[in-house]
């Protein structure tokens, strides 16, 4: 049975974050994760990434490291940059069977993060 999607087409909210990470692959390439969910998350990078690649994704969750395979859904140039000379790329990545350690972190980091993110918009009395 799939899993309820929310609107867009995603099966697990994403939380917009910024956060440095590596891509490897036969080569390593810096990215930042700009967004993050259970099932999957939004890289900027400085190449475009082909479809259906496959690749590991290494980052830090909550200063804990955090590595999963991932599959490149889509890639495509990041509207945001203006400059022409280096264009920069977004690249929407899936992740792949993650490790019950990997996938209780991931859960853990997002749930603290939405928990601190819902405090800190508590107004002070």
């Amino acid at each position: 049975m799939e899993k309820e999607r929310e609107s867009g087409g995603r099966r697990a909210p994403r939380l917009a974050v910024e956060l440095t990470g590596t891509l490897v692959s036969r080569r390593s390439r810096p990215v930042t994760v700009v967004d993050l969910s259970l099932t999957g998350c939004l890289v900027r990078c400085e190449d475009a990434l082909d479809g259906d690649q496959v690749l590991d994704l290494q980052t830090t969750l909550g200063g804990l490291p955090f590595t999963a395979k991932v599959r490149v859904t889509e890639s495509y140039v990041d509207g945001s940059t203006r400059s022409a000379a280096a264009p920069r790329y977004l690249a929407g990545l899936a992740f792949l069977g993650l490790q019950a350690q990997e996938g209780a972190r991931l859960r853990r980091f997002l749930d603290e993060e939405r928990r601190r993110r819902r405090g800190a918009d508590t107004p002070a009395r």
